[in-house]
């Protein structure tokens, strides 16, 4: 998509971790969009979501920071 990257989140372990990462998205109040997540029915999941080019930086501190309170591999690729 044109103006916007990919963010990667792996190792979300259940639906709580999944709801952390929109809640830390949401909190930036930037437009992202969740693709899909794999494996789809059980966890733990690698979430993929679309974010602006222009919040890269901050989603990636913003996520480090999670990923360190709950274990995720999270990227802006």
């Amino acid at each position: 998509m044109n103006g916007e990257t990919m963010l990667r989140v792996a190792n979300v372990g259940d639906e709580a971790a999944m709801e952390s990462v929109r809640d830390a998205l949401d909190r930036l109040d930037i437009a992202y969009e969740h693709v899909r997540s794999e494996p789809d029915d059980r966890f733990p999941q690698t979430a993929y979501f679309y974010v602006p080019d222009d919040s890269a930086d901050d989603v990636e501190r913003v996520l480090a920071t999670l990923s360190q309170e709950h274990g995720f591999d999270a990227e802006v690729l």
